[in-house]
């Protein structure tokens, strides 16, 4: 579970995709072209597809989201938040990486939701997202924790995270990795 970013033992070859600075609508939708035209070009299969590009959009909405860095800049009522994201192969697996900073008291509930789906089977985690999508966002939250049940729900293996506290800042680095079999 908690055995922290990969990204330094990846061959560069199999990096399709790796972007570290500030989030907006605009560079996402823009690394989403990407994505696509990436996995077109491999010949993945529809349902492969369609599973890595929602899981790819839920974690950098995450990023857009909650991420607490203090570079943190608005401009004409968007915030522009700073985070990592990265597409790689691994073997006969896709694999997205991403981290950023959150608030270290996000990080207690980050991290019973992330142990909790751990333990969810398939069947628990489609109807939690059923119930999700009826029920009221909790106050800390912009979607009733849809985001990290549709991770769960695409993902071919749990979610991987780590939680890692900065000294004396408030904050913590959020590192959160996603598998999605080629099959």
């Amino acid at each position: 579970m908690n055995s922290g970013s990969s990204l330094s033992r990846v061959p560069p070859e199999s990096v399709a995709l790796h972007y570290t600075g500030f989030f907006s609508p605009q560079n996402i939708t823009a690394m989403g072209e990407v994505i696509k035209v990436f996995l077109e070009n491999q010949q993945a299969p529809v349902k492969v597809r369609r599973r890595l590009f929602s899981s790819f959009v839920e974690i950098v909405q995450n990023i857009l989201r909650y991420s607490q860095d203090s570079r943190i800049m608005s401009h004409a009522e968007q915030d522009f938040r700073f985070g990592t994201v990265t597409l790689h192969v691994d073997g006969d697996n896709y694999v997205l990486e991403s981290s950023n900073q959150v608030d270290e008291v996000a990080c207690e509930q980050l991290r019973y939701w992330l142990d909790l789906l751990r333990t969810m089977s398939n069947e628990e985690i489609k109807q939690a997202y059923r119930v999700g999508l009826r029920a009221e966002s909790p106050a800390t939250s912009k979607g009733a924790n849809i985001g990290l049940l549709t991770l769960a729900r695409d993902v071919s293996e749990p979610l991987e995270y780590e939680l890692r506290p900065l000294a004396s800042s408030g904050y913590a680095t959020f590192w959160l990795k996603a598998t999605i079999h080629q099959d």
